[in-house]
């Protein structure tokens, strides 16, 4: 079986990303292969694009990070089912009809959130995070300046920092 991708097979501008066949992938031991109903859209694709991918050459299925079902199990896996709603980061090959990932990079869903915003979050909320506890961490009484609000990962930020400040720095209630 075939399933539809974009693919880059040669680095470049937006010009580049191409709608080509590719075969269907199967998961292997400790993998999942998911069947992607949205898929997330960030910065670090289109240096990917543009530069090469992080893992691999050309061609390649960009995209890291989006949310679908889980349509089949590697061996070993027990914490998914086929059909549970996933959603996840880092995993290349994103901007395909399916892709194959550890079943460790995956998170499942819950029911009340789409999943275009799952596939949304996943990077931008992990981004968000790491700068408001590591990078600055974020207390009662700071001032903080987040340049760009306006987007996703401005958006994020904002969200989070005005959570904790009136939570009183509790990433419990946020």
């Amino acid at each position: 079986m075939t399933m539809q991708a974009i693919v880059v097979e040669q680095l470049g501008g937006p010009e580049e990303l191409r709608i080509a066949e590719r075969p269907d992938p199967h998961p292997g031991p400790g993998e999942i292969s998911v069947r992607v109903s949205a898929a997330g859209v960030n910065f670090m694709d289109t240096g990917a694009r543009r530069l090469g991918p992080a893992v691999g050459q050309v061609p390649f299925v960009p995209g890291v990070e989006g949310a679908g079902r889980v349509s089949a199990l590697g061996a070993g896996v027990t914490e998914f089912a086929v059909g549970d709603r996933v959603a996840w980061v880092y995993a290349y090959g994103s901007y395909a009809e399916q892709v194959v990932m550890p079943a460790a990079s995956a998170v499942p869903v819950p029911d009340d959130v789409t999943d275009e915003i799952a596939a949304s979050i996943m990077m931008q909320g992990i981004t968000a995070h790491h700068f408001t506890t590591e990078a600055a961490p974020v207390e009662p009484g700071h001032t903080t300046l987040v340049h760009a609000a306006a987007g996703g990962l401005g958006q994020k930020l904002t969200q989070l920092i005005k959570c904790l400040f009136e939570n009183f720095g509790s990433w419990l209630r946020c």
